[in-house]
Formats: structure tokens, C-alpha cells, sequence
């Protein structure tokens, strides 16, 4: 049934809505996917719009237009009821590499009246050693005229990395801006109050520091997270979905001056040396956590009665376990039941948002880093037009009928368990194959200035042999093939002003070749660079 389900044909989608929308008709020019059916209520999954790069972000505006930014650095917004399709912003300083980027994004709840737009996002400078400078900042925006001015920094030189950066905000009742940060790589700056990494950041909307935070002079209300991905609140309690390692992606409750125990603490406590851990330290344990993980993303919460089986739940994005998780609530907020829903159908699913009359909208993150890195976690992704939009809404289960004249219809029901994860922890260094081809493209292109043993030519040409510049951060070594050197650098405290072209009309699979044959032959380092990496440090550029 499943390639049946995503293969996506374009129609005139015409639903005589019931009583509850006032009998009216309503024309809508989607894509029709399939329905899903529930005890009691039918959903029809359609598709907005299509041909996107990681829509991280999805947030509702008024006027029928739902907003969303793209990872490559574009805010944009597309109008529900004719499709047309806005880039408004495409902000230049982005940082966009593997999961680096524009990430977040929160309105105004006033919108109509206070039209601003927030934005975290990760930027980066080249030192003087040809190594990326990564941080992050959040940004404000006036949409004035149709287009977003008046940029304004709320938080700035939040310390980042290639990887988890986090993150997703919201604004509470009380007109406070929440921020999700990731730890960047740095696991011990978690548990530091005077850092910004691993967090939950707490600030007015001018940047300014609210004086019920713990301490009036730091944005940080939480500590001891890993990578945030999800937050909303609900009924006054924010939760927040975090990504574990390789176990226990997490749900938690976020209280004011809690410590949720990364790194020393991974999910609940547990093992005996977690055990022992959190009877000497204050740490709050997760209500939900998942090994192996899925990739927790996007949440939101949903109490509205157009879906009653959904009301009162926390719906939740997923990436590696490409499903929609509902987890319906209790009266004390816990999780009570989880449903598992449109597995495998759409793919690695990135940002939840519920709309103001019960609809929901999902962004696909099918155009990601992760599929070309771990291959085998996936044996098929619908990308043939790139990440989409798509929405949710009950229908009238009489509906069925008026959509059979027109289109084969798909009636999907809740997955029964979870399919089956692949291993993470595969070997993904070069092949002996791989690294002649290597040996043979650096004799060819390479070994006229740095000799074929890599030792250069003192003053000019820098040795390859023993240098830090092959065996160290693989992206600095990936920039200098993609963009070259113009500028004198400094290797083992002697200057080189020799210049290095770009070699970025090489394949990425040759450029692959090339740097694991001289991290091998010339670093002592495993060839552990994959075209991939190729392909994503490229789009950063």
C-alpha cells in the first residue's frame, strides 16, 4: 500500500464539509495523499505546497497564510486558500551546513497588530587558521509593506557548532520569549548557569532579561539538555522533545531552575551509576523517553474538538522513526496513551503546527543531511519534489464518496508498533578501491606542490605529513578543497604564502577520494569522510 499512498496526483479536492462548518462548500486546490481514519473521525492528508529544502519551522499567520522557514535561510510563507507561494527574507549571514542554519521561528500571537517575527539562526566567521567561528543568535523582524525590515538582535553570540545547535522557541502568555539550545558539542557547558548551550533561555521580546528569571542578569531558566527540537506549552506547562544519542530521546516537563541531567543523566534514572548520580544532585527525570531514538522534533498540543480522539494530546514530529506521534494527556499532564500515525508514509517529519480551527500541518525533512549520511536507516524517502507542506483535517466520513469520482482513495489507520530501526553504528570508512582512486587523483592534482609524500616546500607549499590542517576538524579540511587559500597561513609556527586554487568543480565523490587517501597516508586518521558531507559543505558556500 505505501508507494500507492505518497504517489501524489495534483486534483480539484471538492468536500461538502458538515454541520459543523455551517454546510458550506469549500473549493480547495491541494494534493490529495490519502485519509486516515480514526474510531470515530475521518482526516484528509493533502499536500500545501512542495519543492522545499528542510522547512524547519512551521508557524500560522493571520489571513490564511502559514509561515516557514527553510534551513538554507530563506522566511517565506505560502496562502492556504490559493496557493501562492512567498519568499519574503533570505537572510545573507546564514551558516548553512549540516545541521547548521535558520532554524526556528515564532509570530507575534497579536500578529495583526504587533507584526513581529522572530528568527534563530547560526552564523559563522573564518579565523585566522581557516576555521569556522560558529554561533547563533535570535533576530527580530517588522513585517511592513509585505516585507521584513527593521532587523533588531534579541540574543546574540550564543556559542554553536556543526551540530546541535537546537532549536525551537515560543511566546508564552506573558509575552516571554522561550529559546531550546543544544549543547554544540560542548556536553559540559550544560550544567554551567553562565553559558548559553544546552539550555532553556527565557527572555522579554526587546532581549531584555525578565527579573523572575533565576538570576536577573542571564537569560537561562533551565540546564542539562542535550539537543532541543520541540516546544509549546500547554495550560501553563511547557514540554519540551530533545534528541538522546543513539537512547532515550526525551519529552520533559520544563520547570524553572531544573537540571535534566545531560550529560551524566541520558532518559530517567535508571542505571546504577545514573542512580547514584541523581541521589547526589537535584535532577528532574524525563515522562517519556525512547531507545532506540526517533528523532524527536516538532511539537505541538492539540484541544480542539474537530479531532476528539487527538484532543488534550501532544502531537509529535519525528525524523528517524518518520511518523506522527499523538501522546494523549492525562489530568496531570503525563503522557497516558501514545498512537503512532502515517509511518513511512511521508517521511522524516520535522515541525507540527496546529491551526486556530483544528487543522494540523506537517513539514517534511525528507532534503536533509541525514539520509546521505545513514543511507541505510532508510530504504525509500518520498524526495521526488523536494520537502513539502501537508495538512490534516477531519472531513465528513461521507465525504469518501465524493472523493472516489475523482481519485482512488487511500484509507490509512494507526500503525500497530513502531517498524523496526536499522543499526546506527555502521562502518562507513573509504574501501581499498576508494582510496587507489585517492592516491591516483592527489598524484594527478595535488602531488606537483605538496610532493607525493605531503611535505610540502618550506615557506610556500605547507606539509601534509603531521599537520593538524588533515587530521583535525574534517570541515576545514573539506573548505580548503571547495574554496582554496589566498591568504598566508601558519602551520607548526612557519609561514606558507603559497596560494591554493578551489578545487570545487571536482565531483563530490572525487574530492571524497582525495581527502581520505592523504587523512590515511598522511594524518593516521581513518578515511571517515563520505560524499555526503561533500554535498552539504557545499551548499554553506
Amino acid at each position: 500500500m505505501g508507494k500507492s499512498i505518497v504517489a501524489v496526483v495534483t486534483i480539484w479536492l471538492i468536500l461538502v464539509l458538515g454541520s459543523c462548518t455551517e454546510n458550506r462548500q469549500e473549493t480547495y486546490h491541494l494534493k490529495y495523499i490519502a485519509h486516515l481514519e480514526l474510531d470515530s473521525t475521518l482526516l484528509l492528508i493533502s499536500e500545501v505546497t512542495d519543492s522545499l529544502e528542510v522547512p524547519w519551522d512551521i508557524e500560522e499567520g493571520p489571513d490564511d497564510w502559514l509561515w516557514f522557514t527553510e534551513q538554507k535561510g530563506t522566511i517565506n510563507r505560502v496562502h492556504l486558500k490559493n496557493g501562492e507561494k512567498q519568499v519574503l527574507k533570505t537572510i545573507s549571514d546564514v551558516f548553512y551546513r549540516k545541521s547548521t542554519g535558520l532554524t526556528s521561528m515564532v509570530l507575534h500571537p497579536d500578529f495583526s497588530n504587533t507584526p513581529h517575527l522572530f528568527v534563530h539562526y547560526v552564523y559563522a566567521e573564518k579565523n585566522k587558521e581557516f576555521k569556522d567561528q560558529i554561533a547563533s543568535r535570535v533576530v527580530r523582524f517588522r513585517f511592513k509593506n509585505e516585507e521584513l525590515v527593521e532587523e533588531t538582535i534579541i540574543l546574540d553570540s550564543i556559542p554553536g557548532n556543526t551540530f546541535h545547535n537546537g532549536s525551537r522557541m515560543m511566546i508564552s502568555n506573558d509575552l516571554k520569549l522561550w529559546i531550546g539550545t543544544g549543547d554544540a558539542g560542548n556536553t559540559k557547558q550544560t550544567q554551567d548557569i553562565n553559558t548559553l548551550n544546552g539550555k532553556i533561555l527565557r527572555v522579554n521580546l526587546d532581549g531584555s532579561i525578565p527579573s523572575d528569571n533565576i538570576n536577573p542578569n542571564s537569560p537561562v531558566w533551565s540546564v542539562g539538555h542535550r539537543n532541543i527540537q520541540g516546544i509549546t506549552n500547554v495550560n501553563g506547562r511547557v514540554y519540551i522533545s530533545e534528541h538522546g544519542p543513539i537512547n532515550d530521546d526525551e519529552i520533559n516537563i520544563i520547570q524553572k531552575g531544573a537540571n535534566y541531567g545531560w550529560p551524566d543523566i541520558h532518559g530517567f534514572c535508571d542505571l546504577d551509576r545514573e542512580m547514584e548520580y541523581c541521589k547526589e544532585h537535584s535532577i528532574t527525570e524525563p515522562i517519556k523517553a525512547w531507545t532506540p531514538t526517533l528523532g524527536t522534533a516538532g511539537l505541538a498540543y492539540y484541544e480542539i474538538p474537530e479531532i476528539p480522539e487527538w484532543n488534550n494530546s501532544l502531537l509529535l514530529a519525528t525524523l528517524k522513526g518518520q511518523s506522527l506521534r499523538v501522546l494523549n494527556l492525562d489530568a496531570y499532564g503525563a503522557i497516558a496513551k501514545e498512537g503512532i500515525f502515517l509511518q513511512k508514509t511521508l517521511g522524516r517529519l520535522r515541525d507540527v503546527e496546529v491551526g486556530t480551527k483544528g487543522e494540523i500541518y506537517l513539514s517534511s525533512s525528507n532534503m536533509d543531511w541525514h539520509p546521505g549520511h545513514q543511507p541505510w536507516m532508510y530504504d525509500s524517502l518520498p524526495k521526488q519534489k523536494g520537502d513539502r507542506i501537508i495538512k490534516i483535517e477531519a472531513v465528513p466520513k461521507s465525504s469518501i464518496t465524493d472523493f472516489e469520482k475523482h481519485q482512488k482513495v487511500n484509507v490509512l489507520k494507526e500503525n500497530p508498533e513502531p517498524y523496526k530501526l536499522a543499526d546506527e553504528n555502521w562502518n562507513m570508512n573509504a574501501t581499498d578501491d576508494e582510496i587507489m582512486r585517492g592516491q591516483n587523483l592527489y598524484m594527478t592534482l595535488c602531488a606537483a606542490c605538496h610532493r607525493p609524500d605531503g611535505s610540502g616546500n618550506i615557506g610556500e607549499i605547507p606539509p601534509m605529513a603531521n599537520s593538524d590542517w588533515v587530521s583535525g576538524d574534517k570541515s576545514r579540511l573539506i573548505d580548503v578543497m571547495l574554496l582554496g587559500l589566498s591568504e598566508p597561513i601558519d602551520v607548526d609556527g612557519i609561514r606558507y604564502e603559497g596560494e591554493m586554487p578551489s578545487y570545487r568543480n571536482l565531483s563530490d565523490s572525487d574530492i571524497t577520494d582525495i581527502l581520505n587517501y592523504i587523512r590515511i597516508e598522511f594524518g593516521n586518521t581513518s578515511g571517515n569522510i563520505i560524499s555526503a558531507d561533500i554535498l552539504h559543505q557545499r551548499k554553506g558556500i
